[in-house]
C-alpha cells in the first residue's frame, strides 16, 4: 500500500552536487523543497575522519561511497547482437550513493567545455564538409552556446573555489593558462595547486616541442576560501587521497564543504535519506509529472506530490528513471526514432607509464587535478582534415593517485611475480609517473541506453542496459 503525503513545491531525486545547489537557491526564495536520497547521511565529521579516511581497500576496492551493485547495477553489451550481462564491479563510471553523491568521491578535475563542443555538428560541417562525419554518427548541436553558459560556469567555479589559471580573459590570451579555452569573464577564484615534480618534467618536455602547458583546473582548493554561501573550504595538504575518497581536511570542494551546512539550516528544506525513488508519476494526459513514488529503508512505499520534480541523480540513473516512468519516447536504434537513451557517449582514456632511475617523483603526493596539461590536440584545436575522426583529448601528467594497492608500476619485461617483481615495485613506486589522455567520444546510432529485458534490481524493476 502506498502512503500519499502532503504536496510540496519541489522534490529533488538525489541530494548530490546539482541537487544541493538547486535546493539552496529554491528554498531561499520561500519554496518548500524535499530532497530524496537513496543513501545515508554523510558529513566530513565524523564520517570522513582519520585514520579511516585513507582506507584504500574500503574505498577503492570495495567502493564504499558508490552505488551498491548487489541491489542495482547496469547491464552491458558491445553491440545489439550480444546478450547484455550485469556489471558486478564498477569501472570507469562510479555513481555515488549517499548525501553528496559522486561529488564526495570525485577527483575534482573541473573542465569547461569548449565553445566548439556546443556546436560540434555545425562547426564540423562548416570547416570540413559532410564527408568528415561518419554515416552512423548522431552528434548534434546543444541548442545553447558557450557564451550563454559562461556566467553559470563562472558562478559555479566561485561557489566551489576552483583552483586554476585563466588562459583567455574576455578574449585576451593570458600567459600560463589554457590558450584554447573559451573566454572567461574573470580569473579563477584560487591560484593553481603546487606543481608536482612529474608535471614540471612534462611541462619542460612539452614546451621544448613548442606546446603551451597549463595547470588543470581542480576542486582541491589551493588555499582556504570562503564562498558566496559563507562556507569555508580549507587548503589542500596534498595527501593524494582524492578520487574514490572523501576529503578529511574539507579541502576538496563537495556538497559537504560548499552548500550543505547552509542548506540544512534552511527551514524550507527537508532531507529524507534512505529513500529510493522508483517512479515519477504523470497526470492523466501523461504530459506533466505530478509526484514521485519512493521506497524507504523499511520497504514502505510513499507518494510525494510536487509542483516541480528535479532529476539530480547520476546521469545513468536519471535516464533509467525516465524509462521506468514512461517519460518521453524511448530511443529505437533500428527505426532511429525516440529520444530517451539516445546519443549516449562517454570518453576514451589512455595512458603511458614512464620510469626513471635517477629521479624520485613521489607520485603518492598530490591531489585530484594536480597536473599540467596541453590542449593542442583537444576539440577542434588542430586540423582534422583527412584524419577520419573529429574531436581529440587533453594530454596531461600529474601526481597524487599512486596508492599501494591500486598502483604497482613496473617496466615492461619485469617478471610478473617473485623477488625480482618485488624489487621493481619497491624501486619504481616513487620513480614512475604516467602521461594520460582524456579523449572525447562522439555519439553513434548503435550506442544507447534502454531497459534490460532480462535482469532486474532488488525491487523487481528492469535494470538499465548500455549498448
Amino acid at each position: 500500500m502506498v502512503t500519499k503525503l502532503k504536496g510540496v513545491d519541489v522534490v529533488t531525486v538525489g541530494v548530490g552536487l546539482t541537487a544541493t545547489i538547486l535546493a539552496q537557491e529554491l528554498a531561499s526564495t520561500g519554496l518548500k523543497v524535499v530532497g530524496l536520497e537513496r543513501g545515508r547521511w554523510r558529513d566530513t565529521d565524523p564520517d570522513f575522519a582519520m585514520p579511516g579516511a585513507h582506507d584504500e581497500l574500503k574505498y577503492v576496492r570495495h567502493h564504499e561511497l558508490m552505488q551498491d551493485l548487489s541491489k542495482e547495477t547496469i547491464t552491458f553489451r558491445n553491440n545489439m547482437n550480444e546478450l547484455a550481462l550485469p556489471m558486478r564491479e564498477l569501472g570507469s563510471f562510479r555513481p555515488g550513493e549517499g548525501v553528496g553523491g559522486a561529488a564526495v568521491h570525485w577527483g575534482g578535475v573541473t573542465w569547461r567545455f569548449f565553445p566548439w563542443d556546443f556546436q560540434t555538428k555545425t562547426r564540423t560541417l562548416e570547416r570540413y564538409g559532410p564527408k568528415q562525419v561518419a554515416e552512423d554518427c548522431t552528434m548534434q548541436d546543444w541548442g545553447v552556446t558557450y557564451e550563454e553558459l559562461e556566467p553559470h560556469f563562472d558562478r559555479f567555479e566561485y561557489l566551489y573555489g576552483i583552483s586554476g589559471k585563466a588562459g583567455n580573459l574576455k578574449g585576451q590570451i593570458v600567459e600560463g593558462g589554457n590558450r584554447f579555452e573559451g573566454p572567461r569573464s574573470r580569473e579563477f577564484p584560487n591560484p593553481p595547486l603546487k606543481t608536482p615534480h612529474s608535471s614540471a618534467l612534462f611541462a619542460k618536455a612539452a614546451q621544448s616541442l613548442g606546446y603551451k602547458t597549463f595547470p588543470i583546473p581542480s576542486a582541491a582548493n589551493s588555499r582556504a576560501y570562503k564562498n558566496e554561501y559563507g562556507q569555508t573550504i580549507n587548503a589542500c595538504v596534498y595527501c593524494g587521497y582524492c578520487q574514490f575518497f572523501a576529503c578529511e581536511m574539507g579541502a576538496k570542494a563537495s556538497p559537504q564543504t560548499t552548500v550543505l551546512p547552509l542548506l540544512m539550516q534552511n527551514k524550507n528544506f527537508e532531507l529524507r535519506t534512505m529513500c529510493n525513488v522508483v517512479k515519477i508519476n504523470l497526470d492523466s494526459d501523461k504530459k506533466r509529472a505530478v509526484s514521485v513514488t519512493y521506497v524507504d529503508s523499511r520497504g514502505r512505499e510513499f507518494e510525494q506530490p510536487a509542483e516541480l520534480i528535479l532529476l539530480n541523480s547520476y546521469v545513468l540513473n536519471n535516464c533509467r528513471l525516465m524509462l521506468l516512468s514512461g517519460i518521453g519516447k524511448p530511443y529505437d536504434p533500428v527505426a532511429n526514432t525516440g529520444v530517451v537513451g539516445r546519443n549516449y557517449a562517454y570518453q576514451t582514456p589512455s595512458n603511458v607509464n614512464l620510469f626513471f632511475d635517477d629521479k624520485v617523483l613521489n607520485g603518492f603526493m598530490g591531489a585530484g587535478g594536480n597536473a599540467a596539461g596541453i590542449d593542442d590536440f583537444n576539440g577542434d584545436n588542430f586540423d582534422h582534415a583527412g584524419l577520419g575522426f573529429i574531436g581529440g583529448g587533453n594530454i596531461n601528467c600529474g601526481s597524487g593517485a599512486t596508492r599501494p594497492i591500486e598502483v604497482r608500476p613496473v617496466p615492461q619485461g619485469t617478471p610478473r611475480w617473485g623477488s625480482e617483481w618485488k624489487k621493481a615495485v619497491a624501486k619504481y613506486f616513487t620513480r614512475s609517473c604516467s602521461i594520460a589522455v582524456q579523449g572525447a567520444c562522439q555519439s553513434y546510432r548503435g550506442n544507447y541506453l534502454d531497459l534490460d529485458p532480462t535482469y532486474r534490481d532488488a525491487y523487481g524493476l528492469p535494470l538499465l542496459r548500455m549498448t
